[in-house]
């Protein structure tokens, strides 16, 4: 595969992303993140602080959606900077 070919799969790839997070699926998802992040945060309130196990999974649980966003978002930005690189291709 050639640069311009990785260039606009990975364009592709975010266009797929952005369509995603538009979809019916993709905003189910979203707000699931959401609230699980939030569901961990309120089960860390009532935790005792010597229950380091308990602190650490409800920590991880809090990271995690997070973490699927941020690498949605991820996909979305390599687009953007694969489509920006293209047109610099096209233009020479």
């Amino acid at each position: 595969m050639d640069e311009t070919e990785l260039l606009i799969a990975e364009a592709r790839l975010g266009l797929q992303t952005k369509e995603f997070f538009g979809s019916p699926l993709g905003r189910y998802i979203l707000g699931r993140a959401i609230k699980s992040k939030e569901e961990a945060f309120e089960a860390w309130i009532s935790v005792a602080p010597e229950d380091v196990e308990t602190i650490r999974e409800l920590q991880f649980r809090a990271r995690l959606p997070s973490l699927v966003v941020a690498w949605l978002n991820e996909a979305i930005n390599q687009a953007n900077h694969a489509e920006a690189t293209l047109s610099e291709i096209q233009e020479q």
